[in-house]
């Protein structure tokens, strides 16, 4: 698999990032995290106080690994742009 989507190291346009299969698994991560927060509230509505701890810890951790997949990965598209 090649470090790069198109002729550039970095995203020049507008969107190219969301083609990078690199960004993937932050993205999903990202929606797991929407998810469980509708879980959580859900859970918390109907006065589940076990699950909605349970729910608020995993979407932290959801929202937390997606920013630093989102991070590492902007990082590495850094280091092309500075190589290349």
């Amino acid at each position: 698999m090649s470090d790069r989507t198109s002729g550039e190291p970095y995203h020049s346009k507008p969107g190219e990032s969301l083609a990078d299969p690199y960004n993937i698994p932050g993205i999903v991560v990202f929606i797991a995290g929407v998810v469980g927060l509708a879980s959580t509230l859900t859970a918390a509505g109907y006065g589940f106080a076990g699950w909605t701890a349970l729910g608020a810890i995993v979407t932290a951790l959801c929202f937390i690994t997606s920013v630093t997949l989102f991070v590492l990965e902007h990082e590495r598209l850094r280091r092309l742009a500075r190589r290349g």
